[in-house]
């Protein structure tokens, strides 16, 4: 790139600029005191600006491009405000280079000189052709920066990330990103020093979220608007700025039997009557144009403002839409079945309390949480799992706590003897003296075991219910084999009372006792005479606390699922599966169904496809009875003209489907909301929480936004940003 000889004067440059790649520049020093540090010209100032021109013998660098512009009398050049260091008089002052070699390469005359010298051939000087072709490539450039700002706000709004700083923005994560991918474009860190322009205010980031959000959800409510039935989700919790936040979620199900839930927004409200949250609801579906008679299903947990018999949220909306027929969300009907039999079994509740104190005495304490550690290691049959915490707000984490508890029961007992003797604290002194010896007792022990051989089906049953693709039918089926399975513990007690009975004597726990039977008044007594017969034994005892858990948390989920809504919801997969199995119509669900979702299903209609599903089904070599996922996977397999001749059964599938078992859509909404709206975030405005939840919530969707499309949306609201960069493309 450099010349043979080096110019002495601005006149003598030659057709490049010289740029000595062995030359070794001379030291100067800058500053008045004699230990001033000594700079010199650096040779990779050359890569970044092709424009530099040095001169060896003046030790001084000169902007090759505008003397040429110079020497040419170029009128633009010469009547605009030339800066003469790069022309004549030439610059020298290495320690402020960087500083002054962007900003020269940013002025009026320089980018005129390239347009004039550089960037036009040599034969063309019409200035109107050359201010147009400089205003392409400006807005060119100007529309690659543009479309990086957006796809920052993009990845830090999909990460869940702040995108602003604490008072500083220059420190902010968007500023930050912003310098750091102008590592590898020089570009994006000029940008950030231009004085207007520069789209990357607080304003302009929440317009940008706004505007891609929308895109988002338009492409979210297009595909519940395309299918034929919906199901309302709704939630409420308070946020971290103690504002009660009300989500709601869709489930709909498309042509190919593929379910979807989909998130749609959060709503603030200063109450939580039935009133209020019907008319949340409402604007919500008006909003996203969505018709309430295509509601066939409402999952809500089970709060009386929610599922009121007289007044609650589902009866009023079941008033306007009967055929949005109400489930108790399962998640949550299993959680309280839970509850409702650890607090009627004494020994489980107890031994769920003391597990509970026993993980706050080990996670809340740093030197007790590395004493556990410590003695763990040193143990040669240390279990691989550590302590889990009981949070009281999680539907499948019981069991996993009492199993850990029940693992590390040996080097529990070390750890808190150890701390006992180098605890001065009286009141933890006296709560590790308490667990120690509840951990000495057999009823404790039999109780943790007890809890996690019911829980752990109830935590498994659980987290089946919490997937996607699992309907209220399927719902319904899992509870059943659950429950089967609980039932058949009650015949297990001899084997359970074994097993325990020698860990118990391994981990030196304290002999069962049988306690002592006080006498039931006369006027509390029901049943006959052997019902209230004193145990015979201490493994009579246990073996009576162990029936009643058995019996109770059976009864509890068989309770707690046998729901009015699912009554009728379950009609459809009764007809579906009697047709499919017995190879005829039943004629009398066959009209309850068709009666109770009115146009929906033509009876008629159906019954002839019914009869046509079931010739399909009886010519397909199956040796077992069909089930639920069978028949949808069939019915996923047909061709476009087979699904065309079973319309109806494919309506009829889809409303089997379209009923979730669980409202873990909403569950999982509030954790992203605790990622996005933190301590340190809590005063961001519902506009741009909604914004962020749904980029962070639907990040398949905003992955695929098409960034040139918003960005031409973005400037086509104001005449201005049109006249910056143009059209996208």
């Amino acid at each position: 790139m450099s010349s043979a000889t080096s110019p002495t004067a601005t006149s003598e440059v030659g057709d490049i600029p010289h740029q000595p790649p062995d030359f070794v520049f001379p030291k100067r020093s800058f500053g008045k005191k004699s230990n001033a540090p000594r700079y010199s010209f650096q040779p990779s100032w050359f890569r970044t600006y092709k424009w530099l021109h040095y001169d060896e013998s003046r030790d001084m660098a000169f902007c090759h491009t505008c003397i040429q512009a110079h020497n040419r009398k170029i009128r633009l050049i010469s009547g605009g405000n030339v800066d003469l260091a790069f022309i004549s008089t030439g610059f020298r002052n290495w320690k402020d280079a960087t500083r002054r070699f962007r900003a020269h390469q940013e002025t009026t005359t320089h980018k005129d000189a390239v347009m004039m010298s550089v960037t036009l051939p040599k034969t063309t000087r019409d200035v109107g052709e050359s201010l147009s072709s400089q205003l392409v490539e400006e807005k060119k450039e100007r529309r690659e920066i543009f479309l990086k700002i957006i796809s920052n706000i993009r990845f830090l709004a999909r990460q869940g990330l702040a995108l602003r700083g604490d008072g500083d923005e220059s420190d902010s994560n968007f500023i930050r990103l912003f310098k750091l991918r102008g590592e590898d474009d020089s570009r994006m860190e000029q940008w950030l020093e231009r004085k207007t322009d520069k789209y990357v205010s607080a304003e302009i980031q929440n317009e940008v979220l706004q505007l891609l959000a929308l895109r988002v959800l338009r492409e979210v409510v297009s595909k519940v608007q395309s299918s034929d039935f919906y199901t309302l989700m709704v939630d409420e919790t308070p946020d971290v700025s103690n504002l009660e936040q009300v989500v709601i979620c869709l489930r709909c199900v498309d042509g190919a039997f593929e379910v979807h839930e989909e998130f749609i927004g959060l709503y603030t409200t200063a109450t939580t009557t039935a009133d209020q949250l019907v008319l949340i609801i409402k604007d919500a579906l008006l909003r996203m144009n969505l018709s309430l008679s295509k509601v066939r299903g409402q999952c809500y947990d089970g709060a009386a403002a929610m599922s009121g018999a007289h007044s609650g949220v589902a009866t009023k909306l079941m008033i306007e839409e009967p055929r949005a027929i109400y489930t108790h969300c399962y998640g949550h009907a299993l959680n309280l079945a839970c509850s409702d039999t650890i607090k009627n079994i004494a020994l489980m509740r107890d031994a769920l309390d003391n597990t509970k104190e026993i993980t706050k005495l080990i996670k809340n304490s740093p030197r007790r949480g590395s004493k556990f550690e410590e003695v763990k290691s040193n143990l040669a049959e240390a279990a691989p799992i550590g302590i889990r915490t009981m949070c009281p707000t999680r539907w499948t984490v019981k069991a996993d706590a009492l199993e850990s508890i029940i693992d590390n029961y040996d080097t529990l007992q070390k750890v808190f003897e150890e701390c006992l003797a180098i605890e001065k604290d009286a009141n933890t002194k006296g709560r590790l003296r308490g667990i120690l010896s509840y951990m000495k007792s057999f009823d404790y022990f039999f109780g943790a075991k007890l809890g996690h051989l019911l829980l752990s089906h109830s935590d498994n049953l659980s987290r089946t219910l919490q997937k996607k693709d699992i309907s209220a039918a399927e719902g319904q089926e899992c509870a059943s084999k659950t429950v089967a399975i609980l039932a058949k513990k009650r015949d297990q007690f001899q084997s359970f009372w074994t097993n325990v009975t020698s860990e118990a004597l391994k981990l030196a726990v304290d002999e069962p006792e049988q306690k002592r039977q006080r006498k039931v008044p006369a006027r509390l007594v029901s049943g006959s005479a052997a019902d209230i017969m004193p145990p015979e034994s201490v493994e009579d005892y246990f073996r009576r606390i162990y029936l009643e858990a058995v019996d109770t948390i059976v009864n509890c989920i068989r309770d707690r699922f046998d729901q009015e809504g699912y009554k009728i919801y379950s009609k459809l997969q009764q007809l579906l599966l009697k047709t499919c199995n017995q190879q005829h119509v039943d004629e009398e669900l066959l009209k309850f169904v068709c009666d109770f979702y009115g146009e929906d299903l033509r009876k008629g209609e159906l019954r002839v496809q019914l009869e046509t599903l079931a010739e399909t089904m009886e010519a397909t070599a199956k040796q077992s009875e069909w089930t639920l996922p069978e028949v949808v996977d069939h019915m996923r397999g047909l061709s476009f003209g087979n699904r065309e001749l079973l319309s109806q059964v494919c309506t009829l599938v889809k409303l089997i489907l379209v009923m979730h078992a669980t409202n873990a859509v909403s569950e999982r909404s509030f954790t992203a909301m605790k990622r996005v709206k933190s301590y340190l975030r809590s005063t961001m405005t519902q506009q741009r929480l909604n914004h962020l939840m749904i980029l962070h919530v639907h990040k398949d969707y905003a992955d695929r936004l098409n960034l040139v499309d918003a960005a031409n949306e973005f400037t086509s609201a104001k005449d201005h940003r049109r006249s910056v960069f143009g059209t996208f493309h």
